[in-house]
């Protein structure tokens, strides 16, 4: 069961940090003359007061985490919902998290809830750092490397920023383990408000990746244990 837990610490880093997108979409792409740079300082401000955030996620090839996929909801505490599609055994296997106030809720079909401390999850990650302005995703966006612009795109109907940049190992390294390299990326950050709304991750090889959205802002969810 620790395993399972460490994997969901995994998971709510990984929807954090893996940085990178690629912009597709039937519009053409406007001229990219915007700064990346002051683009990437603007998201991290927007970001930091951010109070819940939803989220989808999925990826191609094998990158080295545990999670295939998900759609989660997660508060700037750290409580979360939602279900996850992650790698055991080399089978994907579907499951259903909630982790409310000082426990983390699994259920992966074969059984019914299971119940453990979140202090488990804590040895290796604290779900509060995800919306933590000094923590999380508002700090990550301010530690990227060589921005540069790369086109104006809608995203969800909106126009976004797309930046292309590089994350440093050593900012990933702390918040998601067995990363040990650089990881190259692409953001979205949304041009009416500066809100990351998507992010595209690019391990060493070109051919493991990782896509996140985020689909929603400051919605005020409510997440309870399990009954």
């Amino acid at each position: 069961m620790s395993r399972r837990i460490l994997t969901l610490a995994q998971v709510l880093l990984a929807l954090v940090v893996v940085t990178a997108c690629d912009g597709g979409g039937a519009d053409k792409p406007a001229k990219a003359d915007f700064d990346a740079a002051g683009t990437l300082r603007r998201a991290s401000a927007a970001m930091a007061t951010v109070k819940s955030v939803g989220l989808t996620m999925e990826s191609e090839g094998k990158p080295p985490i545990s999670v295939r996929g998900g759609d989660m909801k997660l508060l700037r505490n750290g409580d979360a919902q939602g279900t996850l599609t992650m790698e055991q055994s080399g089978m994907d296997v579907e499951m259903k998290v909630v982790a409310s106030g000082s426990s983390v809720y699994l259920d992966a079909g074969t059984g019914g809830w299971q119940k453990v401390p979140r202090a488990l999850a804590a040895l290796k990650y604290d779900p509060s750092a995800v919306l933590d302005p000094e923590r999380g995703i508002a700090k990550l966006l301010g530690s990227l490397q060589a921005p540069k612009p790369e086109a104006v795109e809608k995203v969800a109907g909106a126009e976004a920023y797309r930046v292309a940049a590089k994350l440093p190992k050593d900012r990933v390294a702390g918040l998601i383990p067995g990363v040990t390299t650089d990881v190259d990326g692409k953001v979205w950050v949304r041009k009416s408000d500066g809100r990351l709304v998507k992010v595209r991750g690019t391990f060493p090889g070109g051919k493991d990746t990782v896509l996140i959205t985020f689909t929603e802002f400051d919605v005020p969810y409510k997440i309870s244990a399990p009954r």
